[in-house]
């Protein structure tokens, strides 16, 4: 139970933060996510991220498997729909496109306004400071984004938890 918690605290940080992407700069995979989050397109969020970033969340998936039923029903109660038989079967990269497409998801999204500040460049390695304001709060973070394959993905989210 605890780690289904901080699984959606782990969610809801990167929904509110932003995201990375295939991008052709870093500053435009946080918005291209973003972008992506805000419509709901699961398919076009998951591109835009790293495989560190798919790999932190195979790991809450995991958790998520241990009791299929039970996390079905608690995803449920927070408007993320997946049926308890797929949840078994699931590859972190399904498990993040349904997560990403969910109403829930793009209801945050709908209602967050993200800008994209200063990115520090370090080879294939970056820094975005992007600034968030959800709900009448606003807050800045810095998103770190890596370059795979030739495009800017999101690796890590900004946030400690």
């Amino acid at each position: 139970m605890k780690a289904l918690a901080v699984f959606f605290m782990l969610l809801l940080a990167l929904t509110m933060a932003c995201g990375g992407s295939s991008g052709s700069n870093p500053g435009d995979a946080v918005t291209e996510m973003f972008d992506a989050l805000k419509a709901g397109n699961g398919e076009r969020a998951v591109s835009c991220m790293s495989e560190s970033a798919l790999e932190e969340m195979d790991a809450q998936l995991e958790m998520i498997k241990l009791d299929p039923e039970s996390s079905a029903m608690q995803l449920a109660a927070v408007g993320i729909e997946i049926e308890t038989a797929d949840i078994p079967d699931m590859s972190v990269k399904d498990f993040a496109i349904v997560m990403f497409s969910s109403p829930m998801i793009t209801s945050i999204m709908e209602s967050t306004d993200v800008s994209v500040g200063e990115v520090t460049l370090e080879g294939d390695i970056a820094k975005v400071e992007v600034t968030t304001t959800f709900m009448g709060e606003t807050e800045t973070h810095t998103i770190d984004v890596v370059k795979e394959d030739g495009q800017w993905k999101v690796t890590e989210f900004g946030f400690n938890m």
